[in-house]
């Protein structure tokens, strides 16, 4: 019997087959061993396994949502089941009977079908369905080929449950809103849970515990979601710097940002201000405004701000006086007035004391007394002036030489002349001479005193009428008035920008006794003076950004206590005045909160710090630090790219809440509201998402 060699085969044929007829066998054989012979398996496209994967997640992700409730009686009979076996065998083990045999469990567990068990459930036609329904999925649905397909069939999965669950676009008002709350709610919902579901799974695949553990995978990446949104980066930010508020501290903040003035606050400028300084979210709108996104959406709130300051600072000078046509006028005009005040209260000292005077001016010194005075020379010179002057003369014709009233008046020459020849400035200027003349004035008046009670009360009354009444006038701000050559020193002399501390009576009581003199021009005048600080501040404000000449105008006229009080002081003493100081106080309380502004600097540890806390407290970010422990190299390029897109949101969301009209609402809102508790969302999620993970892990695979 020949034997043939073919395709590594050992062949027998009859003795009687012809050379044609074993080559018609081996043909007929080598075709009958094709089919056989394993085809070459073609090679894996990962693209069009994702996509498939994506698309057969969805039903599946219906199915199981909607065969929630069945899933959830089975794990409820199941842990049922198990907890009433174990109190069962616990006393059977007490009483010393045998613990329930294995098909005694068996029986009793028949309901609940889970992926390690091949029972098919005889105790619910529920049951029977849906393990009919899953069935037919994993028979007729796609069945990912590849890592990245497998972890985006479950992604698609999770997301009908997430979707659910996220309530995606509930808090949008706009479409970007709606668009940025979805993709927000995609990757902590679905995403992140789906990739550590399918992590788990992977890691356990073929065993036992496949279920389960893609099961707890899907609780702990929704956890972790849950957790990043209860911190809430945003909110959480504004929480911690905003720090402790009364209610008294929200209703001026609140007041403060439905000011009257025209000027727009932000929630953090307005917080700040009501505190007294004491809140770090100005800090934070620094590092926002420091930002790209963050600057884009300040910008267009606080380029309106010049003119808005523009606006409001005018419209309360207006209140105080329209602006003069001539201002250099103001000035010259306002001493002269200065200057009548000051003589009429002389006249009024002088009219309240000549009953004295008139009384005392005819008495005589007897000549004993008399003729001391008479020897010394100062006095003969004084006496011969007056005698000698053509206009005071006549009025002392009638008194002798000795008399009260002649010995007054010299005693009044001899006084003003050492005053003049004291002065350095005099050409006359003697200092010794000037001595000797206030010495024979006083020995005189001495001795008129000494003879004359009349006089002597004269003397006292005038000598305290001046010294309360007419010094202080000379001395304060009046007398500065009146001794100023032009508009601005006029103005300073009034409000000065370095005011004594203590001084806001005396500016009240100068601008009262100027108003009544000269209302339209010391209204005038201060007008020009608050006007001219104002525009001082809009050019010399640092770096020529006129976004703060609004607290630099406040720091000139109310940078400190006593400068806001004679400010306050001269301001209600004009026409008008209780309500222009009014106003102006509210303007100043605006213009100081925009100083809580600050300037985008290089806190570097304070800027690392909040960048940190905005840009990792998010489902993505925590996606990127799940997705990093992969070890993939695509998800490590990618994840600097979600941080940066996570901080760009977070910053775009602060700039938005604090430039908007109800800031300081907001802010409040997301104070009130607190950490916000998603754990329950997550348990949920969970739990809708056990019938693609506890009940059908074979889907999956």
């Amino acid at each position: 019997m020949p034997i043939v060699e073919y395709e590594g085969q050992r062949v027998e044929f009859p003795d009687d087959f012809t050379d044609e007829e074993i080559s018609s066998a081996l043909g007929s054989l080598s075709q009958s061993a094709a089919p056989n012979t394993p085809a070459p398996t073609p090679p894996v496209n990962t693209a069009k396994d994702v996509g498939l994967s994506v698309a057969s997640g969805v039903p599946r992700g219906i199915a199981n949502t909607l065969m929630f409730p069945i899933d959830l009686s089975r794990s409820v009979e199941g842990v049922g089941n198990w907890a009433y076996n174990k109190v069962e065998n616990g006393v059977r083990s007490l009483i010393g009977a045998d613990p329930l045999s294995a098909q005694e469990l068996a029986r009793r567990d028949a309901g609940i079908r889970l992926p390690w068990e091949q029972a098919v459930s005889d105790t619910s036609p529920a049951y029977t369905v849906e393990d009919y329904i899953r069935g037919k999925m994993n028979d007729n649905l796609h069945k990912p080929e590849t890592r990245l397909g497998r972890v985006a069939g479950t992604v698609t999965e999770f997301a009908v449950p997430g979707s659910i669950m996220g309530k995606a676009g509930a808090v949008g008002t706009t479409g970007r809103e709606i668009v940025k709350n979805g993709v927000e709610n995609f990757v902590g919902n679905a995403l992140i849970p789906g990739v550590a579901s399918e992590v788990a799974g992977q890691a356990t695949e073929g065993t036992p515990y496949e279920g389960l553990a893609r099961f707890i995978g899907a609780l702990g990446g929704n956890l972790a979601t849950a957790a990043g949104r209860s911190y809430n980066a945003p909110e959480s930010v504004v929480r911690r710097a905003t720090g402790e508020m009364t209610d008294a501290d929200w209703q001026r903040a609140l007041d403060l940002q439905n000011n009257t003035t025209g000027i727009k606050l932000s929630g953090p400028e307005s917080i700040a201000q009501a505190k007294g300084g004491a809140s770090a979210l100005p800090n934070v709108q620094r590092v926002v405004e420091g930002s790209v996104e963050g600057r884009a959406g300040t910008a267009p709130f606080y380029a309106q701000r010049p003119g808005q300051v523009d606006t409001a600072v005018g419209n309360v000078l207006d209140q105080i006086a329209p602006q003069s046509a001539q201002p250099s006028t103001l000035g010259p005009r306002a001493a002269e007035v200065a200057g009548d005040v000051i003589d009429n209260t002389r006249q009024g000292i002088n009219a309240q004391t000549r009953p004295l005077y008139q009384a005392a001016e005819t008495q005589a010194l007897p000549q004993a007394q008399f003729a001391p005075i008479a020897a010394d020379p100062r006095f003969q010179a004084g006496l011969a002036r007056l005698r000698g002057n053509a206009e005071l003369a006549p009025e002392y014709a009638h008194l002798p030489d000795n008399s009260i009233g002649v010995i007054d008046a010299v005693t009044k020459d001899l006084n003003a002349r050492g005053e003049a020849l004291a002065n350095a400035a005099n050409p006359l200027y003697g200092p010794e001479l000037a001595g000797r003349s206030r010495t024979a004035a006083a020995d005189a008046r001495n001795a008129a005193s000494t003879a004359s009670p009349e006089y002597a009360q004269a003397l006292a009354e005038q000598e305290a009428l001046r010294r309360t009444q007419l010094n202080p006038l000379e001395q304060g701000p009046v007398g500065r008035v009146a001794a100023a050559t032009d508009t601005a020193g006029a103005g300073n002399a009034i409000l000065p920008q370095n005011p004594l501390t203590g001084s806001a009576g005396e500016a009240a009581d100068a601008t009262r006794r100027l108003a009544a003199e000269d209302p339209a021009t010391t209204s005038g005048l201060v007008r020009q003076n608050l006007a001219d600080r104002y525009t001082k501040a809009t050019t010399e404000t640092q770096g020529a950004n006129s976004e703060r000449a609004g607290i630099k105008f406040h720091q000139d006229v109310a940078g400190n206590d006593t400068r806001q009080q004679v400010l306050d002081a001269v301001l209600r003493q004009l026409p008008g005045g209780q309500a222009t100081a009014d106003r102006m106080g509210e303007l100043l309380d605006v213009l100081q909160a925009t100083g809580h502004r600050q300037a985008v600097g290089s806190a570097t540890a304070f800027n690392h710090a909040l960048n940190e806390a905005l840009g990792s407290a998010s489902p993505a970010a925590a996606l990127y630090g799940l997705a990093r422990s992969l070890g993939t190299s695509f998800v490590t390029r990618a994840g600097d790219a979600v941080r940066r897109r996570s901080l760009q949101g977070n910053i775009t969301t602060l700039a938005d809440m604090f430039t908007d009209p109800h800031s300081v609402e907001l802010i409040r809102e997301a104070i009130a509201r607190g950490p916000e508790n998603t754990i329950p969302n997550a348990a949920m999620r969970s739990a809708l998402e056990s019938g693609g993970t506890i009940f059908d892990p074979a889907g999956k695979r």
